[in-house]
């Protein structure tokens, strides 16, 4: 099993909670990560992508901070999940993973997806209801753009008159293309059109199964990879008791943050969300949000690997790199690579 690591320093924070030292304390931090996960035996880090949240700091240019994450490490593999593909010129996106392909020698991977709020849309001018369309366009002009061979293209959005984007990737016969996906056209979609499916992180493994079936099966028919990347939120501690008291209750608001923006979450988990009663982790789905000491990790991931097959796992320990919770979640990294992530080796 090859794990992947969410480095949760650059998107998805209050600008108020900038910690000490503002932004350049959290890309210090940022390459700091990094280079633990690259010591810790991790395949792969990867960066979010969100643009214009009120109130919030985003990950605008996620290219830009894997150059850079690239520069620093030497194994680790670079991977957004995901790039709101349909946002941008599919040809920029091209030069961009083709540039850091180079950088990185031959590490990076592209998670793509449609998005899902409207206001990134509205904002430069867009229409989020043609974002499907639009991302199906722009994956073809982007594997067109790394072949060896002019790019022409007319559609519905994009039109390209022979353009010859270099650099070309180091990766032959090109970096691969993992899409983010939940509901069933879109699962569909990541096999007809992607090499890989980078699942959500809020459907238990057991509920996920079925599908992921289905999607290596059509995978298939489209002479597709069908690589599956399971994104899971871990937390993880010396007991549970500690993991629910510090790392739960943030865990739970950032839920809650996805049940306001229009993420289709089970019924009854958003009841549980909105009941106002405090939840612990038996409370909880243990194949969906896992937590507590490194023996109940090792065991609810076996049964998240035993029932979907994935061929990567991701884990997001939470977005407290930002702010006082840092020392915190470098321990629950560090407790991860010693102590779970041997037991599947």
């Amino acid at each position: 099993m090859k794990f992947g690591l969410s480095i949760p320093t650059l998107t998805g924070f209050p600008r108020s909670s900038e910690p000490a030292g503002g932004w350049k304390v959290r890309w210090e931090r940022t390459y700091e990560l990094a280079e633990m996960a690259e010591a810790f035996g991790f395949d792969f880090g990867t960066v979010g992508h969100h643009r214009f949240t009120p109130e919030r700091v985003d990950s605008p240019q996620p290219m830009v901070a894997l150059a850079a994450i690239a520069a620093r490490t030497s194994t680790l593999r670079l991977c957004t999940n995901i790039c709101i593909l349909p946002l941008h010129d599919p040809l920029d996106i091209a030069e961009q993973v083709a540039m850091v392909d180079e950088i990185s020698d031959g590490r990076i991977i592209l998670g793509a997806a449609i998005g899902y709020r409207p206001y990134e849309f509205d904002q430069i001018g867009l229409d989020y209801k043609k974002r499907v369309s639009r991302f199906e366009e722009a994956i073809e002009i982007v594997r067109r753009a790394w072949s060896d061979e002019p790019v022409d293209f007319k559609g519905a959005h994009f039109r390209v008159n022979g353009a010859n984007v270099t650099p070309k990737p180091v990766q032959k016969p090109s970096p691969p293309i993992w899409i983010g996906a939940q509901v069933d056209p879109a699962i569909s979609r990541a096999a007809r059109l992607g090499d890989g499916w980078l699942t959500d992180n809020i459907e238990s493994a057991a509920s996920l199964a079925p599908k992921i079936e289905r999607f290596r099966a059509e995978s298939r028919a489209h002479g597709r990879a069908g690589t599956v990347a399971l994104n899971r939120k871990i937390g993880i501690g010396p007991t549970r008791h500690q993991v629910e008291e510090q790392w739960l209750p943030p865990i739970l608001d950032v839920y809650r943050d996805y049940v306001r923006l229009g993420v289709p979450f089970d019924q009854p988990f958003v009841d549980k969300l909105s009941s106002g009663q405090t939840l612990t982790l038996a409370d909880l789905p243990p194949d969906q949000i896992i937590g507590g000491t490194p023996e109940d990790c090792i065991a609810a991931l076996k049964s998240c690997v035993e029932a979907t097959g994935c061929d990567y796992l991701i884990v997001d320990f939470g977005r407290g790199a930002h702010g006082e919770q840092y020392e915190q979640l470098r321990a629950q990294i560090e407790l991860f690579g010693r102590e779970v992530m041997p037991a599947f080796r």
